[in-house]
């Protein structure tokens, strides 16, 4: 062996006569003899063994449910809380498919398999949200995220993560009930209060003099906004607690447009404004409920004729991709800063809370909000855009294309 490099080591095999074959490590560097790697790999094991060790208590102790399953859904992982919620036993579930033991569900009793979202590519698939968790001990509401295991590139096990939400949802249910009961309660009063102000109004009892009319106006607009903002809330209450039903039907927009034009047409002339159609000649029928279609129309073309002065609206609908039509109301009106385009969808998303604009243009900040829970329940999107103040701004909605000659609908929710 060459001695002259002190960190090459020379590795020979040896066939002894009656020894089974053997390898020789000659060595001047004391720090790689046999006995010191013995000793580095048994540290290393153990040392790797602990951390092993050390997570799983980890995933054991969570108060969350964590199970794990292999590709063929057998259960290879189940935790401490999971064996709590299911009341059974880690020993008695594993290598069971995991349909068996674990059975999650939608609020009206549709039963979702591990399939669904167990190894989806698409995050957004891997989870769902305020579904049903039925066990021996009770139903809970839970949450449920999945995250895939690679080995070799190969996806070999799918953790599944279940969270308790039930306390959570029931405070919500008490909130909505509350904000529902409340609000109806209110209906009735602000509409006799604003019967009284028009029969005021009207001089029923006499003659107003021109500043009595001035402040009936504005309290007759603030009844109406009252009563506009008690029936929004009331809508969305009944949306979220699923006691809207929506009717699919194929509707066909040139038709539905046309006919919706001539009544919308009457608001646009009296503010001076044109009202334009720009539809792709090969745009025909969309799935949708012809009557919530009419408000998501009724609820962007009033935006739009509320924040315009000059010029008018433009309704263009075209093919968006495989499968839908985008219809988009575009005006020409006041426009919207780029760091506010991300407040409209919201619950009470108004972009100017000052009293002269509330007095100008009324409204609740709940109507596009509304627009956009009607819309994804019919199986498209919302969204709106504009090049900023001044500049006018486009709303859009997408919405599932129908051939005209099927007859049954495919689309369900």
């Amino acid at each position: 062996m060459n001695n002259t490099d002190n960190n090459t080591a020379n590795i020979t095999s040896i066939q002894g006569d009656n020894q089974p074959d053997t390898m020789k490590v000659a060595t001047s560097n004391p720090n790689l003899n046999p006995d010191k790697i013995t000793e580095q790999i048994y540290r290393k094991n153990l040392e790797l063994l602990q951390e092993r060790r050390r997570t799983e208590q980890l995933l054991y102790s969570v108060s969350e449910i964590v199970i794990a399953v292999g590709i063929t859904y057998e259960v290879t992982f189940f935790n401490h809380a999971a064996a709590r919620y299911l009341g059974i036993s880690e020993n008695e579930v594993l290598s069971k498919n995991f349909n068996d033991i674990v059975r999650i569900s939608t609020e009206k009793g549709q039963v979702i398999k591990a399939e669904e979202y167990c190894f989806q590519d698409d995050n957004s698939k891997g989870e769902l949200e305020g579904v049903i968790l039925e066990t021996m001990n009770g139903k809970f509401y839970v949450n449920v995220k999945t995250s895939n295991i690679y080995h070799e590139n190969q996806k070999t096990e799918c953790v599944v993560t279940i969270v308790d939400v039930t306390k959570e949802f029931q405070l919500d249910k008490t909130k909505d009930d509350f904000i529902a009961i409340t609000s109806h309660e209110l209906r009735t009063p602000i509409t006799i209060i604003k019967s009284y102000l028009w029969m005021l109004n009207s001089g029923k009892n006499g003659e107003l003099n021109k500043k009595q009319k001035e402040y009936l106006e504005k309290a007759v607009k603030g009844a109406e906004r009252m009563l506009a903002l008690i029936n929004d809330t009331l809508n969305i209450s009944r949306i979220e607690q699923g006691k809207v039903t929506i009717d699919i039907e194929q509707v066909n927009i040139p038709e539905f447009l046309k006919e919706f034009d001539d009544e919308f047409k009457v608001k646009t002339d009296e503010k001076g404004l044109w009202l334009k159609n720009k539809l792709a000649p090969d745009i025909y029928n969309v799935y949708a409920d012809k009557n919530k279609l009419r408000e998501v129309f009724l609820n962007f073309l009033g935006n739009s004729a509320k924040f315009t002065t000059e010029g008018g609206i433009t309704i263009t609908a075209e093919n968006d991709g495989v499968g839908y039509v985008k219809v988009s109301i575009i005006d020409t009106g006041k426009g919207i800063k780029q760091e506010d385009l991300g407040k409209l969808f919201n619950k009470f998303g108004r972009l100017d809370n000052g009293f002269t604009t509330i007095a100008e243009t009324g409204g609740t900040g709940l109507g596009l909000y509304i627009t956009k829970i009607i819309i994804e329940k019919m199986g498209g999107k919302v969204g709106a855009s504009s090049e900023g103040l001044g500049k006018g701004a486009t709303f859009w909605f997408t919405l599932p294309s129908a051939d005209p000659n099927t007859k049954v609908c495919s689309l369900v929710h």
